[in-house]
């Protein structure tokens, strides 16, 4: 095996040293993912089918970007479980030597995933135009109301939501689109109002799909904490 990106995989019972350079060639790191994943997880078949189904498709960055076609992408939900997801990153923070985050995308292809980035940088720039604005709270409550009925499309788009590995892997995508969102809407405006009515957004979200609040709330937080360098409200992160 080789110790870089640059040359092919050899066959060989166990997985080769860790890539040093993760952009010579997904599809080699993504073979070595695999490969390295149930050393760290015990085998599920469920996890195995949904690696071997996706499609290395970008390094964006800090961004791993990996697509499951429409017909698959039900098996998302496998790869963006917390324990499966966090060793998945793991594995590429150690290859590159610094934070790779894993996005799982529905599409196989790079104009697939740039279409999907275009969309977000439009959708962010605008919320963020109107939170320049200093636009008064029934402005606000509006633009909420954009966003739920844009996520609730988003949600009911999906095949089988009703599985909870489904709806695990949706929440863990709609997290950071209301993270920012209420950054964006309330940075300058933290009041017992703002949270109430971001409070609100949550609430009913979580009931288009079928589970506590809090529960999505807890993943809202956990990745504003996860990627924001400010201290959070009740202690600074560890470091």
């Amino acid at each position: 095996m080789p110790d870089s990106l640059s040359g092919e995989a050899q066959p060989s019972p166990a997985p080769s040293p860790a890539p040093a350079n993760l952009g010579a060639d997904l599809t080699w790191v993504w073979k070595e993912v695999r490969k390295r994943v149930f050393i760290k997880l015990p085998f599920s078949l469920v996890v195995a089918d949904a690696l071997a189904a996706a499609v290395p498709i970008a390094l964006d960055g800090d961004t791993f970007v990996v697509g499951l076609s429409s017909r698959e992408y039900t098996m998302a939900g496998a790869l963006t479980t917390p324990s499966v997801k966090n060793t998945v990153e793991n594995i590429l923070r150690q290859a590159a030597g610094r934070t790779i985050m894993l996005e799982v995308i529905e599409g196989i292809t790079l104009a697939d995933w740039e279409e999907m980035a275009v969309r977000r940088q439009k959708a962010q720039a605008a919320l963020l135009a109107m939170a320049e604005q200093k636009a008064g709270d029934h402005h606000f409550d509006d633009v909420l109301n954009q966003i739920v009925g844009e996520i609730r499309h988003r949600i009911s788009q999906v095949h089988d939501r009703v599985l909870p590995q489904v709806r695990a892997g949706l929440i863990l995508d709609i997290a950071p689109s209301l993270a920012d969102a209420e950054d964006m809407l309330f940075g300058e405006h933290d009041s017992r109002e703002s949270r109430r009515a971001m409070s609100r957004v949550l609430d009913r979200i979580a009931g288009f799909l079928e589970v506590p609040p809090v529960m999505l709330s807890l993943e809202v937080e956990r990745h504003r904490r996860a990627t924001s360098t400010r201290p959070n409200k009740i202690s600074d992160p560890p470091s």
